[in-house]
């Protein structure tokens, strides 16, 4: 009988896709930002520039001076980058395959008054009738176009019905929730590219939502890019110490003395 090594390789069957080499390095993900717009905004802001535990950027009027305390500083809620303008290796390689931006809802209460926060009809309607997204990679301009073709890719969606006290209150967005603006081809992204998007109101506009005195209507607008993200430093690392390893030492097999 020999002595020699024998190769055993997993049964698949019993094995989590965690542990297959390669697998855990992909995984579909969201990338996200989100700035604050407000009644008299005008201009342009950047979005993907500004990483977690810093100060959320704002359209809004001189007048404005207040918004809602979810609205003041980058956290999980608003963005999900944890290095300015990149990726960075929390994140890792990303190819970009959808693109949504979804605007803030305003609740109304029992008496059909809008919260202080969140967009209600009006709201929606002059951001979607005044603004644009730009979303660059590197420097260069990938795709651009007005808000409205970017649906939304998820928010509270609804109708419109009058109360009891003849008060109209709605719910709106940015389209049909969970759509998106897909992409036939992707957008690649390196971890080290710098990204940026560009939300901006029209030249000689500025929004004019239904409050206009401080604290006016802030609501937030989220930027989501839907991922599929890739390790591919730690893929081409497996590779080729696969290829320059004998087989019996290979990740996914093992060597037993017979």
């Amino acid at each position: 009988m020999s002595n020699g090594a024998k190769l055993l390789l997993p049964d698949a069957r019993f094995r989590s896709p965690t542990a297959v080499e390669g697998k855990a390095d992909m995984r579909d993900e969201n990338i996200y930002s989100a700035i604050v717009v407000n009644n008299g905004g005008a201009g342009q802001q950047k979005v993907f520039t500004v990483p977690q535990g810093q100060a959320i950027p704002r359209i809004q009027g001189t007048a404005i001076t207040t918004i809602a305390p979810h609205q003041g500083t980058y956290s999980e809620l608003t963005t999900n980058l944890s290095k300015a303008g990149e990726l960075g290796s929390s994140i890792g390689d990303a190819s970009l395959r959808a693109i949504g931006i979804t605007i803030e809802n305003g609740a109304y209460d029992s008496a059909g008054a809008l919260r202080s926060f969140g967009a209600g009809q009006q709201e929606v309607s002059d951001i979607l009738s005044k603004t644009f997204f730009q979303l660059k990679i590197a420097g260069k301009l990938q795709i651009s176009g007005a808000t409205f073709m970017f649906p939304a890719t998820g928010a509270a969606y609804g109708g419109i019905s009058t109360t009891e006290a003849a008060v109209t209150v709605a719910t709106m967005n940015n389209g049909w929730p969970g759509s998106g603006r897909r992409l036939k081809l992707p957008i690649l992204v390196a971890r080290t590219d710098t990204i940026e998007g560009v939300f901006g109101v029209a030249s000689s506009a500025a929004l004019a939502f239904s409050v206009t005195a401080d604290p006016g209507q802030p609501c937030l607008i989220w930027f989501n890019l839907h991922a599929l993200v890739i390790n591919l430093a730690k893929l081409l690392k497996n590779f080729f110490s696969g290829l320059a390893s004998p087989l019996t030492s290979f990740p996914v097999a093992s060597a037993v003395a017979a």
